[in-house]
């Protein structure tokens, strides 16, 4: 059988660039597959090619024999002596297979294992070019559409870039050209395949690296980066020279460079951060530029406060507290902001519990507000010896005000329970508690609580600020000040000579020292008096 495939060869190797002797085995295992296909599994085959003719050639052997009992390996004297008169008994005749005995299922198989050699050698090639390319930039043309994503042409191959990987505001059509990001290359028995993504946040750190020469060299260094495809990005930076302004090197002449990573994302907004080591600066600056009044720092939930001026308050959190959450996500820190007017309100809620405890006046929580213990949490993670530093604070006094924090924060942190009349009273907007303006109700409003019902319906604080996405902090706030405005309702609460009456509120008659207060607070100081003479 002969083929001339000397050409065919010599362009597999110019277009695949698969080597001329893979290609001539893969050629070699298919025409010894259709043979075997024809003659049966125990003939015995040899299959030769001449590269310089392009000349392939497939022959079989036979014994020669008396008897004939296994036709495929053997062949009678007679017969042997028809094509070759000088053959003798055990004589091995290789006999030449020509093109018109293989039939139709035979250069079937051999048609399919060449194109399956191919693409599988083809794989291996693309696999070992574009292997150790994970992480980087190409650019390829979109060649079609399929259900799953697009198909992009990156030269010697074709890349999958998937839907879910698509910018939301991507807008591409047949032979546009576009930058994506490598973010796999797996080799299967079929081929090759290269996944690609333009919502990676590697994709805009890459983008940066190529626009910024500053970056690529290593003298502006990119520190974060938190992303919202095709909405929002910020990213941090900082730079290892004091004579290279880092934010300007990102920003480009007239904002030419950012712009181009801009045009790239499809007009996604870009946020460039000068970092700082200084945890509190560093979100002043992510921030910006809305002016910052004041930082609440809670070191054990990793969070901060944010106080900003009323007018800023809704450009701080953001569209859909867009802002407020790429902030927390640049800087690690749970970010929680609040207005001056809120916290004021917040200040004052805060006054109103620490009254609820049993020797606490305006004045001593007007004191603590100010050291700083303006939630039941403080107070119940100071030591009494610390307290006991304040005016007219034992230690003794200092137990008990802890004790009964503790107490208090355990059931505003609990299941809130009513009955079905009053919940129907509940059934009213979150801004009937004070602790909860316009925006905050608003953005509680997207989590899925409308009403102090839906708040009310959490099985616990934690779960709460999980789903509302807010701090623990404030969950608790939140959730507290549910229970005073339902004791309200349910008018356990006196007062007396228009004081907030604890009494009522508590039974501090389970708490364990039932000693007078003065009376303690007199063996107390007699303790201290004979310890200092």
């Amino acid at each position: 059988m002969d083929f001339n495939l000397k050409e065919l060869v010599d362009q597999l190797v110019k277009m695949k660039g698969i080597k001329r002797e893979l290609i001539v085995d893969t050629l070699k295992e298919a025409l010894y597959r259709a043979v075997q296909k024809k003659l049966g599994s125990d003939a015995d085959i040899d299959i030769m090619y001449d590269d310089e003719t392009g000349e392939l050639q497939a022959f079989y052997f036979r014994e020669v024999v008396e008897e004939v009992e296994e036709p495929q390996l053997e062949i009678s004297l007679e017969d042997a002596r028809k094509l070759n008169p000088e053959a003798i008994l055990g004589d091995t005749l290789g006999l030449k297979m020509e093109a018109d005995e293989l039939g139709r299922i035979a250069a079937q198989v051999a048609k399919q294992i060449i194109i399956q050699k191919i693409k599988v050698l083809e794989g291996d090639i693309v696999y070992n070019e574009f292997k150790d390319r994970h992480h980087e930039i190409i650019t390829g043309a979109v060649r079609r559409f399929e259900k799953g994503g697009a198909i992009i042409d990156i030269g010697k191959t074709e890349a999958y870039l998937p839907y879910n990987q698509l910018i939301p505001s991507d807008r591409f059509r047949v032979n546009d050209r576009i930058k994506a990001f490598i973010t796999d290359v797996v080799k299967t028995p079929q081929g090759c395949n290269i996944l690609l993504s333009r919502v990676n946040t590697m994709f805009l750190i890459k983008l940066f690296e190529l626009e910024v020469p500053e970056i690529a060299e290593g003298i502006v260094k990119i520190e974060g980066v938190a992303r919202d495809p095709g909405h929002r990005s910020k990213i941090s930076v900082r730079s290892v020279d004091q004579d290279v302004d880092p934010v300007g090197a990102c920003v480009g002449m007239k904002g030419s460079r950012i712009q181009n990573v801009v045009h790239e994302l499809s007009g996604e907004k870009i946020d460039i951060v000068p970092w700082d080591e200084d945890s509190v600066k560093y979100i002043c600056n992510t921030l910006s530029p809305v002016e910052v009044s004041q930082i609440i720092i809670d070191e054990d939930e990793h969070s901060m406060d944010v106080i900003v001026p009323d007018d800023q308050l809704s450009v701080a959190i953001g569209r859909g507290g867009e802002n407020v959450r790429l902030a927390s996500q640049l800087t690690g820190w749970n970010i929680d902001i609040q207005s001056e007017s809120q916290m004021q309100m917040m200040l004052e809620e805060a006054k109103r519990r620490l009254l609820f405890i049993d020797g606490i006046d305006e004045s001593t929580a007007d004191s603590f507000i100010r050291l700083g213990y303006t939630t039941l949490e403080d107070l119940v993670a100071v030591k009494p010896e610390v307290l006991a530093e304040m005016p007219d604070i034992s230690k003794a006094k200092a137990v008990k005000i802890i004790k009964q924090a503790k107490e208090m924060l355990e059931m505003g942190m609990g299941v809130i329970d009513i009955d079905n009349e009053l919940e129907e009273k509940l059934n009213v907007p979150t801004t009937a508690l004070s602790c909860i303006n316009d925006e905050l109700a608003e953005y509680i409003a997207d989590k899925g609580y409308h009403t102090l019902a839906d708040i009310q319906s959490e099985p616990d604080t934690e779960s709460f600020a999980k789903n509302a996405e807010l701090s623990l902090r404030r969950s608790r706030q939140i959730r507290y000040s549910l229970q005073l405005h339902i004791d309200d309702l349910e008018g356990r609460k006196k007062t007396v000579d228009g004081k907030l009456d604890a009494d009522s509120f508590f039974d501090f008659s389970k708490i364990e020292n039932n000693e007078d207060e003065s009376d303690t607070e007199k063996k107390e100081e007699k303790s201290d008096n004979e310890k200092s003479e």
